[in-house]
């Protein structure tokens, strides 16, 4: 199965809400049309699209550059979800980091996919298995990724960031 990323845009009201009742988080991200409407799923592209963005691949410097935050940062809220707690970015960090991504264009970040440092570093999913092909994968999800903080900085939402 593997450990995928899913992003959700969140409103000031249903921010307030989850923070209310942290203890159900669960019922609320899973229940909720309004939080499933937002979703964006960036599958296993994760690390690989960290990794491009940041240059490291040790994730530690998730929460030192705005780049890395996009993927790897905020801060922790409720109880493990999978693989860690839930992760919040607030509007305004979410704002921040929209415009750091917006200086990286898509065929920027193509480029700094080289086949023979990915795999050397053993980025998830692939593990040293990677191939040119899969540039075209993690460009396709860092595009979406783009467009979601796009999205949620204009309508100046704050982001939950889970890893499953």
């Amino acid at each position: 199965m593997g450990m995928s990323a899913s992003f959700y845009r969140v409103s000031n009201s249903m921010l307030q809400t989850i923070m209310s009742n942290i203890d159900d988080i669960d019922e609320i991200l899973y229940e909720s049309q309004e939080i499933q409407d937002t979703e964006l799923d960036i599958d296993k592209s994760w690390h690989g699209i960290y990794f491009l963005l940041t240059g490291d691949a040790s994730f530690e410097t998730a929460n030192q550059s705005l780049a890395g935050q996009a993927i790897l940062g905020g801060d922790e809220i409720g109880e493990e979800q999978g693989y860690g707690p839930l992760r919040f970015l607030p509007a305004s960090k979410v704002i921040e980091i929209h415009r750091e991504l917006s200086s990286i264009s898509v065929s920027e970040l193509a480029s700094r996919f080289h086949l023979e440092k990915i795999n050397k570093e053993e980025i998830y999913p692939s593990e040293g298995n990677w191939t040119e092909e899969d540039r075209d994968y993690l460009v396709e999800h860092y595009a979406e990724l783009v467009k979601f903080y796009q999205i949620a900085a204009s309508n100046e939402e704050s982001i939950l960031l889970l890893m499953h």
